[in-house]
């Protein structure tokens, strides 16, 4: 595979996992399993800021919108996790991907 193709579909499977939830376990089994961003990267905002980028470069217009709501709900102004804290004193975790959420209030859990 050319490394343009590689590195298109790390855009494409960022893209899936953080705008269309796919779970990124299916991803990394199907054999594709390469991503450009991670959530845990210090400046994650800007690796999707790249990806918009890259897709505007690419006329990819609806991924960029898709991309640009997903930092809006995200992050704040100032590249920061937007955090609603579950308060439950034991959460209950089904999903992990991409942002676990308690199943009892159904907010995001804070990161550690």
């Amino acid at each position: 595979m050319k490394q343009s193709q590689v590195a298109h579909i790390s855009m494409i499977n960022s893209y899936n996992v953080l705008v269309e939830k796919i779970n990124i376990d299916k991803i990394i089994l199907s054999g594709l399993g390469t991503f450009s961003h991670s959530v845990e990267e210090k400046d994650a905002k800007k690796s999707i800021e790249f990806m918009i980028k890259y897709f505007q470069d690419m006329e990819m217009y609806e991924k960029c919108a898709g991309l640009q709501k997903y930092i809006d709900e995200t992050f704040d102004e100032d590249g920061n996790y937007i955090e609603n804290i579950c308060d439950c004193e034991y959460p209950d975790i089904k999903e992990y991907n991409p942002i676990p959420i308690c199943l009892i209030c159904n907010t995001k859990l804070s990161r550690l």
